[in-house]
């Protein structure tokens, strides 16, 4: 059984292993694109069309990638899925996709007057995304925090209780 459970966590570990490097080369590989479709061209010839929307979403992508990496990171060496990273990578995701309904509002109002509703619709969703995932970072380093405060506390009273057995220790 021993043996089982430690071919297990070998293999649990080279999956992470796995999905970090995948993200690593994913993250790079838009990073790259970025750059020689986006900024590159813009750069060399003026009559390029700069697309900062376009760069942006790319770059919040590779933003939720580094997030999702940090995930991978911490379950390999703690072993323990940690939540705040999640809500991160959603909140990161809410921003990028309210950025780009709201960017491109003015050419979907345009194109489909009766979509309108359904944009506006999709941002006090994302709005109410928004905030909950806000409070919910909130709660979780509010919680860290005080987990932290209370082992310091009872860090203090153990070793003041210390210091006192010392002084009333009869020695011989």
């Amino acid at each position: 059984m021993q043996k089982l459970l430690k071919a297990w966590g070998w293999t649990q570990s080279a999956m992470y292993i796995g999905i970090g490097l995948t993200l690593a080369v994913a993250a790079l590989a838009a990073l790259v694109q970025v750059w020689v479709s986006q900024l590159l061209p813009t750069i060399t010839d003026i009559s390029h069309e700069f697309d900062a929307l376009a760069i942006l979403d790319k770059l919040l992508i590779v933003s939720m990638l580094g997030e999702i990496m940090q995930m991978t990171r911490i379950s390999l060496t703690q072993r323990r899925l940690a939540s705040e990273p999640f809500l991160v990578v959603g909140l990161i995701s809410v921003v990028r996709r309210i950025i780009i309904i709201t960017a491109e509002s003015n050419r979907f109002m345009e194109l489909h007057r009766e979509d309108f509703t359904l944009f506006m619709a999709e941002l006090v969703v994302l709005g109410l995304l928004l905030v909950v995932m806000v409070f919910g970072i909130h709660k979780l380093r509010q919680q860290r925090l005080d987990e932290y405060r209370r082992l310091r506390e009872e860090e203090r009273a153990h070793h003041d209780l210390r210091g006192t057995e010392e002084l009333f220790s009869v020695k011989g």
